[in-house]
Order: structure tokens, then C-alpha cells, then sequence
């Protein structure tokens, strides 16, 4: 996967354009850093390839959505960045975007490239915080937003597409039912991303038909979900859909997910098709419906190419489990119930699962290998060469799930495919351990 890298030489031409609020701030003045302009809108207009939009602290209230007029280039982005010493807020308050029909963001980047938006809190947005449509080499990093009818962050349509250490909150809260609203932060059709170390939570009202927390769909393919923590949603944590298209080449790891309906899942919701996606090195924990699922729901279209290994997966289904009758599967902590009849090469391996309700069950397809997983309470299938062990966490009561010295976890993995490096990013040794953490005499 190519890396982007944001600290680039600047060009000869490259300027650094100034905006602060009233009264300091005035779009009559030459956007310097002592007489800023005062509208981000403004200086958007005005930004060219290689320039710094610098932000200053305070908050703002634009009457339309932030479009820059410019595209930058791979090696002089447009940066919008916050100036440090303070908050730099964009509040929509419920007015913005205009074109709802259009479902645009607070700031909207449409057939635009090489962007960088940087350290802003969007609130209050009638959809998204940060849309991006029809672009390449958009960069969202360091942002937050708060209290969006829809999507938090989203790319459709797009290409080399990173969001990085960003916190979403209360998105998809649009308060009319059966509108849809995509998920907290989505990728739609997205070639080559990176969604990582980002912070989605705090949805647990459905008022709509949306919202789930991180969900690549559609025709997404080369890229990678990780290092994400998803909590508190009353929809799944991390979705993988290809709905009607074809998703490849995804990988899904190092993430945390707890107290959402379900953990992480792989759909084909309306017949497309899901090949090589790798899910491994997750801590999923205490979701009622199901810990890591590939599912064969709707259409229930193709999928091949599935590998789920050293994952740890806790407490699936323990803090009860809503009644849907639509939806009457088992709970597990891991389901493989997609049973399509070109689906193959599907593995689960070297797994870690205690205290669900029940550890693994499967519809016996006969392309499915299940070996070498730790099992800690009842299992409805349990493959070939599983451990049935308590597998001696830290700390389990207070979340801590990793190793103690004696765990019979401990260099028990076998086969392949097998990570580098554990959840927290600690070198694995060979043999490695099972699930998302690797024991080490440095281990606190």
C-alpha cells in the first residue's frame, strides 16, 4: 500500500494563509498572520497547491459549505490546519450543508486532490462533518466532530484516501426515522485507504437507518482498518460490505471493539463480492449480538479469501441480547454462517475466545478450516486441535485481556496466516501466541 507522506518540502511559491474570528480577523485584510482574513470560506478560494491555511483558535459560523477552489499536488498539498493554542470549532449549527439533497459536508471536497484538513472540530452539521467525492489524496487527520445528521467522515467515489487519529462522536443522529445515513465514518468505493487510530462512539439511540461505526462498502478494495477503538454504538462496530459491488483486499486488525450490538462483520448485502479480507489481532468484547461474523444475510453474495486469526474475542452475548426476530441467528463469538455455493478458503485460526455465551458455530460448510483456537466455555463447534482452557488474563473483570506468564495461550500458534506484530504493535516471537496479545517477560 502506497504511504503518503504530509511533511513535504515546500515549493518556492508555496504561501501561508492566515484566518482568525472577528475582530481580528476581516476578509479585507491581506491574510497575514497579524491581519488574517476572517472566513474560512475566503481563503479556500484562494488556496493553491503547496499553501498552509492556517486556522486560528476560536469558533466559526460559516453561512456555506468550506469548497476549495484548488486541487494541490502529491508533493504540495492544500493544507487547512488549526494554529495551535486553542480549539478551532466549525458549527454547522443545524444550517449547514445547504444542498442536503446532495448530502455534502461542513467542509466538502468534490472532484478535488491532494487535500489535507488538519486539527478542526466540526459540530452541529445537517450531514457530514468532512464529505469527500470524486477525489484523490485526501487526508483527514486530528479532526473531531460532534453531533452530525450523518456520516462523521466520509469518502465515496475516491482514491488514496486516509483518515487518521480522528474522534467521531454522535454522528448519523439525523432525527428522522428511515433516512439513511450511512455510518460514522464511511468509504464508499474507495480505492487504496487507510482508516487508523481513529475514536467512534456514542451512538446508542436508532433514530435512523445508518450509523454503524467504521464500514468500507461498496467496491472499496486495497486498504486497511487498524488501531481504531468503536464502543458504545447500538449498531455494529466495524462493517466490511461489498452490498452489490466487488470489495477486495481489505485488511481489518489491531482494532477495539466493545458494547456495540455486533463486533466486526463481512456482508454481501445485495449480491456482490468479498475477496481477501484479513481479520486478525482485534480485541472484541462485550457486544450482545456477536463478536466477529462473516454473514450470509440478505443476498448473501460471494465471499473467498476470509482469514480470521489472533483475534481475542470476550463476553460475546453476556449482557443479553435484544430480541430480532428478523435476524434469529445464534450468538457467538465467532459466526460463519454464509453459505453461498461459490464461496471458498475460509480460516479461522489461532483464535482466542472465552466467555460467550457460546465460542464458535458455523452453518458446516466444508470449505471452512477451523484449527488451533483457544476455547474458555461452551463451543458449538470446535475444530481441530482447539485448547479448552481458561486462558489466565491480566485482568479480565477490569478489561485487561492480556497474558499472564502461565497462559496456556502462550506459543501456541500454528500454521499460517500469522501476524508480525500483536495488537498493542509488540514483535510476535515464533512460535507466537494466540489471540490479539503477545505475552513478554516486559509485559507489566
Amino acid at each position: 500500500m502506497m504511504v503518503i507522506s504530509l511533511f513535504v518540502t515546500p515549493s518556492a511559491s508555496a504561501a501561508e494563509i492566515h484566518v482568525a474570528p472577528p475582530p481580528m480577523g476581516d476578509d479585507s485584510n491581506p491574510g497575514s498572520a497579524d491581519r488574517p482574513f476572517a472566513s474560512i470560506n475566503h481563503a479556500a478560494t484562494l488556496a493553491k497547491a503547496g499553501d498552509t491555511v492556517w486556522i486560528h483558535p476560536g469558533t466559526y459560523q460559516p453561512e456555506q459549505e468550506i469548497r476549495p477552489a484548488n486541487s494541490g499536488t502529491q508533493d504540495a498539498p492544500i493544507t487547512f490546519r488549526a494554529k495551535p493554542g486553542g480549539e478551532v470549532i466549525l458549527d454547522g449549527q443545524l444550517k449547514l450543508p445547504l444542498e442536503t439533497e446532495r448530502k455534502l459536508g461542513i467542509i466538502s471536497l468534490e472532484d478535488r486532490e491532494w487535500i489535507v484538513v488538519d486539527g478542526l472540530s466540526l459540530i452541529n452539521s445537517r450531514w457530514a462533518g468532512v464529505l469527500a467525492r470524486r477525489s484523490t489524496g485526501i487526508t483527514v487527520q486530528n479532526c473531531s466532530t460532534l453531533n452530525t445528521y450523518g456520516s462523521g467522515i466520509i469518502a465515496a467515489n475516491s482514491s488514496r484516501i486516509r483518515f487518521l487519529h480522528n474522534t467521531v462522536r454522535q454522528a448519523c443522529v439525523h432525527p428522522t426515522a428511515g433516512t439513511y445515513t450511512d455510518e460514522c465514518i464511511t468509504l464508499a468505493s474507495v480505492n487504496d485507504f487507510e482508516i487508523a487510530h481513529n475514536k467512534v462512539s456514542d451512538r446508542l439511540i436508532d433514530s435512523n437507518n445508518g450509523g454503524e461505526g467504521i464500514d468500507v462498502k461498496n467496491a472499496c478494495r486495497d486498504g486497511s482498518i487498524h488501531n481504531n477503538v468503536v464502543h458504545d454504538l447500538v449498531r455494529l462496530g466495524i462493517y466490511c460490505d461489498s452490498y452489490e459491488k466487488d470489495l477486495s483486499n481489505v485488511s481489518i486488525h489491531s482494532n477495539t471493539v466493545y458494547n456495540c450490538r455486533y463486533g466486526i462483520v463481512i456482508a454481501c448485502e445485495e449480491g456482490g463480492t468479498v475477496r481477501g479480507v484479513r481479520v486478525h489481532d482485534n480485541l472484541v468484547y462485550d457486544c450482545p449480538r456477536g463478536g466477529i461474523r462473516v454473514a450470509g444475510y440478505l443476498r448473501g453474495g460471494v465471499k473467498q479469501d476470509i482469514a480470521i486469526y489472533q483475534n481475542t474475542v470476550v463476553r460475546i452475548g453476556v449482557k443479553g441480547v435484544p430480541d430480532n426476530p428478523e435476524d434469529p441467528i445464534k450468538v457467538s463469538g465467532i459466526l460463519i454462517d454464509s453459505r453461498h455455493p461459490e464461496n471458498h478458503s475460509f480460516v479461522v485460526r489461532n483464535n482466542l475466545l472465552s466467555g460467550n455465551v457460546n465460542q464458535i458455530d458455523t452453518a458446516g460448510q466444508s470449505y471452512l478450516t477451523i484449527e488451533r483456537n483457544l476455547l474458555h466455555g461452551p463451543s458449538k463447534v470446535t475444530g481441530t486441535d482447539a485448547i479448552l482452557a481458561d486462558p489466565l488474563f491480566v485482568n479480565a473483570a477490569e478489561n485487561d485481556f492480556r497474558l499472564t506468564e502461565k497462559s496456556p495461550a502462550i506459543d501456541a500458534a500454528t500454521g499460517q496466516p500469522k501476524s508480525p506484530t500483536d495488537r498493542n504493535g509488540t514483535p510476535r516471537s515464533e512460535p507466537s501466541d494466540l489471540g490479539a496479545f503477545e505475552w513478554s517477560p516486559q509485559t507489566p
